[in-house]
């Protein structure tokens, strides 16, 4: 009986969604299913919907919970991390203190003043479960959905035998959306409404579509797209030109229009990691006139989920049990049933054939197709991205390598660096200014940061 044990699993809409995908292969009907957060009232919650999901599919699996991670994780095959260290609370501090320095993050969770903190809190349990694996399930292979995905897998890759791999599912998503620009598949709209998240996580990229990409988390690039043989490249280059395209996706209109390729992160999260269209209000919302509060939205869509949820429970909406966007359901059965497949997944770009992309950082973490069958996970060799992506490319992983040092080595020296180079950051303060925001940050979150319980004070 394969084991997959989900971290975090009280993040109940997270885990529906895993499951649901789970449940739908014909190879994971006998799982054995450990479910393990900290919270005991939301895992105990959580466990109730997953088993009377498991119920509903009328499958063999077995659905267990526990508050003990040791004990989560003993005999796991599969370990997917889906932490988020102290829930909403810090991540309302990341967006809030930035932007009184001038720095609005449109979601501040990879890059920028909130992706170095939210990476300060998140490496530190995950480097412990880490630990953990290497005693009781050693041969495990580690998920990590947790964000800031590209820095958390790198800290992994350098802390730990444990092979590990991020998964995301940004890459599936904007290339379906894609697809629908070019009129080779559905339109695809930014998920402002909880409906619409609903609704995207069951989008998908057409089978007439053949596709590759290249690049880092949040950063990668469409390489190839053919559609039934047809080379769709010359009319991405046009997608500039079309105003309802452009309307909905201007900032990524404008990094094609100027450096060549589409990038395959959503236009106002790509936003977060460029310097070209966040320097004051005035030019963020000429370039994302359709803007939303994306705390306030993710507090919809728990609510909506959470009511959803209260409907399930009561046996009054069924459950929806198939496969979605969410890769980890997929390589799980690839990986079971030997059936050969392809994902989009984040790994080091060293690898023992050499490197995956040819032209960025060998220790850093790239994200590039991967083949998964009964053997394993098997990447896909891109070669050289053109020099203006890759050099885009380089600008993150400066800051990534840097809060890796910062997170692994407990130097806050480190993670300010990490903040005085970020891209966004620079673009609108002072060094004076960077300094002050990171202290300020820090004080205000010391609490989910206990690694730093030594550290007396921050010196301006």
């Amino acid at each position: 009986m394969t084991q997959i044990t989900i971290i975090g699993a009280g993040s109940v809409m997270f885990t529906r969604q895993i499951t649901s995908a789970l449940l739908s292969y014909p190879a994971l009907n006998d799982i054995d299913l450990v479910l393990m957060d900290i919270d005991p009232e939301v895992l105990k919650r959580s466990h109730q919907l997953i088993s009377k999901m498991a119920e509903q599919a009328n499958t063999r699996a077995r659905i267990s919970m526990t508050t003990d991670r040791r004990q989560a994780l003993t005999g796991a095959d599969f370990v997917i991390n889906a932490i988020q260290v102290g829930g909403l609370e810090p991540w309302r501090l990341d967006m809030q203190i930035p932007t009184k320095y001038g720095v609005i993050q449109e979601v501040g969770d990879t890059m920028g003043p909130g992706g170095i903190f939210r990476a300060l809190r998140h490496i530190p349990p995950m480097l412990a479960i880490l630990r953990d694996m290497e005693e009781v399930c050693p041969e495990a292979l580690f998920i990590n959905y947790a964000n800031p995905l590209a820095p958390l897998t790198w800290a992994a890759k350098d802390s730990s035998p444990i092979k590990s791999i991020g998964l995301c599912y940004g890459v599936r998503y904007t290339a379906a959306q894609l697809v629908g620009y070019l009129g080779e598949g559905d339109w695809v709209e930014h998920p402002s409404t909880p409906e619409r998240w609903q609704r995207l996580m069951y989008h998908d990229v057409p089978s007439h579509i053949d596709y590759e990409f290249a690049g880092i988390n949040h950063m990668t690039w469409i390489t190839k797209m053919m559609a039934n043989g047809k080379d769709m490249q010359p009319k991405i280059s046009e997608l500039v030109n079309n105003p309802k395209v452009y309307a909905a996706d201007g900032v990524r209109c404008e990094v094609l229009k100027f450096f060549g390729l589409w990038c395959t992160e959503n236009h106002w999260h790509c936003s977060d990691y460029l310097p070209y269209f966040r320097k004051n209000e005035e030019m963020i919302n000429h370039f994302l006139p359709q803007r939303w509060d994306l705390l306030a939205l993710e507090e919809k869509v728990h609510s909506a989920g959470e009511a959803e949820i209260d409907a399930q429970l009561a046996g009054i909406q069924k459950f929806t049990i198939e496969p979605n966007m969410l890769n980890a359901p997929k390589l799980i059965n690839a990986m079971v049933s030997g059936e050969r497949t392809r994902i989009n997944g984040n790994v080091p770009n060293r690898q023992s054939a050499g490197l995956l992309i040819d032209n960025l950082p060998e220790n850093c973490v790239v994200e590039v197709p991967i083949w998964v069958d009964s053997q394993g996970i098997h990447p896909q060799k891109m070669g050289r991205l053109p020099m203006q992506c890759a050099s885009l490319i380089k600008t993150n992983t400066a800051v990534q390598e840097l809060i890796v040092e910062a997170a692994l080595t407990c130097d806050l020296d480190a993670a300010r660096y990490a903040l005085a180079l970020d891209p966004v950051t620079a673009t609108v303060c002072t060094l004076e200014q960077i300094d002050a925001m990171f202290t300020e940050m820090f004080t205000a979150q010391r609490q989910w940061l206990p690694q730093f319980a030594n550290v007396p004070s921050i010196t301006q």
